[in-house]
């Protein structure tokens, strides 16, 4: 594993890495996959971290959401 520049902040990444974990912009690694895709969405680069962060917080959104209209319906 060797550490690269990261084009945008000038910090130090691992060349594997897909991003840049400060600043969040994708290395110059030509990879396919649902991370790519979905890490640069309406033309911002999203670190792995923060869509990590939003799929946790959308999946318990939608499982407090399911809970209340359980209760709501049940009574």
């Amino acid at each position: 594993m060797a550490l690269i520049q990261c084009t945008a902040c000038d910090h130090r990444i691992s060349d594997k890495a897909v991003a840049c974990p400060s600043c969040g912009h994708p290395s110059g690694h030509d990879r396919q996959g649902a991370l790519r895709v979905l890490g640069s969405v309406a033309g911002t680069y999203i670190s792995s971290t923060t869509l990590a962060s939003l799929a946790l917080g959308v999946t318990m959104f939608v499982c407090t959401a399911a809970v209340l209209i359980t209760l709501i319906l049940h009574s």
